[in-house]
């Protein structure tokens, strides 16, 4: 009876030994599947009494991480991938957003709710005839007005029957909508405030025809441009004027009565100058009958034409001078900032400035506004998972990481990590003393703002 109560004592004890094991490696490394695994409430990392930053898994599929400026709450997928990360503080709350597509990252959004004011930014891929393609949407929402600003919204829409035909489409705060087909046709509408215009783009055997059509309340004007520039204005839909043009100098106008009959006709005589440029010769002008009703000749005191050119008459010298000041040309300062995450414990506000400030955006070179990657912070540094990222990002977040690991010794010095289970248990780490189980992800965003 004796060797069975101490059967039963010792397995008791044996149990209770395994339930209080914990893979330190794992709980540090703070992803959401080793927190599960080893049933961890709570983390906190202390200095002395001091807690640092705390690690709180609140349901099956999320934690929240707290310090003294930030609230960060991680959800991830069944799949034990990360989701959405929202960080709050006194000042705004933040969201990212990833989208995948099988193992793979498809698109990054993000939202930021400050003074009444949202701005969303989401970029995405789409796929089609092995090409990949981007699309994206952005816009801010003024909560107090209830109403959107600045809208933006690109998407592509494919025809499988004839590629050709399928097209990028361009929406711009309810005033520009443009569409880019892939045989390079473009058509572009713009509204105003009491008119709108549409222009189009037709290329053909290397010949490109454009077309400006302008809606007036109460008249319209079209342009159609290729070599030549032929001008129509209408009134109440019925034609008023024609103007032909070419290299900016009138060849003929046409003037129509209200019965759209022609009413006068004025042809010019253009030839070129010694600098090549046309200039108006001969200005006649007929009536609607065709009856020559005046001739002049606009040009005549500086010209003379002599064997189909005008040449200058000798008292004219002509001086051309182009100048230009420093408001010629506008530029606009593009530069990213990195915005950085951890579900860790160990991230502690230190080592993200530390990290913030050894990443060199200056040598990312990148369309994109937004750009995700999530970083393995061990001795090799993986790049894990990316979004549009450059090879550019990936050497630079590998580098990052490398040369800020070195600094791990000073960081974590006299700090430890307090860790408590669902079942009630509670157990300390030395960090300090257990350097090489130092490693955590880090997920990395990468904005582009202008200045």
């Amino acid at each position: 009876m004796k060797k069975i109560v101490l059967f039963f004592l010792l397995l008791s004890i044996s149990k209770a030994y395994s339930q209080q094991k914990i893979n330190w490696a794992e709980v540090l490394y703070g992803d959401i599947k080793s927190l599960k695994e080893n049933k961890i409430k709570t983390l906190k990392l202390k200095n002395g009494n001091k807690v640092l930053r705390s690690v709180e898994v609140i349901s099956g599929n999320s934690i929240v991480v707290k310090d003294s400026l930030n609230e960060v709450n991680f959800e991830f997928d069944n799949e034990n991938r990360l989701l959405s990360v929202m960080s709050i503080n006194d000042k705004k709350k933040e969201s990212f957003r990833l989208d995948f597509r099988n193992i793979f990252v498809n698109g990054v959004s993000r939202l930021v709710d400050k003074n009444e004011l949202e701005v969303y930014n989401h970029l995405s891929k789409v796929y089609f005839n092995n090409s990949s393609y981007e699309e994206k949407e952005a816009y801010s929402f003024d909560k107090k007005k209830n109403d959107s600003l600045n809208v933006v919204r690109i998407k592509y829409f494919f025809n499988k029957q004839n590629p050709d035909l399928g097209y990028k489409e361009t929406y711009e705060d309810r005033k520009v909508w443009s569409k880019k087909y892939f045989n390079q046709t473009e058509v572009k509408k713009e509204v105003f405030a009491d008119y709108y215009t549409i222009d189009s783009l037709l290329k053909k055997d290397d010949i490109v025809t454009k077309f400006h059509f302008e809606n007036h309340p109460d008249h319209q004007n079209i342009k159609i441009e290729n070599d030549s520039v032929l001008t129509i204005q209408k009134k109440f839909g019925k034609k008023v004027s024609e103007k032909l043009e070419y290299a900016s100098v009138p060849f003929r106008e046409i003037f129509y009565d209200e019965n759209e009959h022609v009413k006068e006709k004025i042809i010019y005589q253009n030839y070129k100058n010694p600098f090549n440029e046309w200039i108006i010769w001969e200005e006649r002008k007929y009536d609607g009958k065709g009856k020559l009703i005046s001739q002049k000749h606009p040009n005549k005191k500086e010209y003379k034409l002599k064997n189909g050119v005008l040449v200058y008459r000798k008292n004219v010298h002509r001086i051309g001078v182009t100048s230009c000041g420093i408001w010629c040309k506008s530029k606009k300062a593009e530069f990213y900032y990195t915005q950085i995450y951890s579900p860790s414990v160990l991230f502690e506000m230190n080592f993200s400035n530390r990290f913030t400030q050894h990443f060199d955006t200056s040598s990312i070179f990148e369309s994109d506004e937004m750009i995700y990657i999530y970083i393995n912070f061990q001795n090799d540094a993986k790049i894990i998972s990316e979004y549009s990222s450059s090879e550019e990002v990936r050497k630079e977040g590998i580098r990052t990481s490398k040369s800020v690991r070195r600094f791990l010794d000073k960081y974590f010095k006299d700090l430890t990590v307090e860790a408590e289970t669902f079942g009630g248990k509670k157990y300390i780490i030395n960090l300090s003393e257990n350097i090489k189980l130092l490693n955590f992800p880090i997920h990395t965003f990468l904005i582009k703002e202008e200045n």
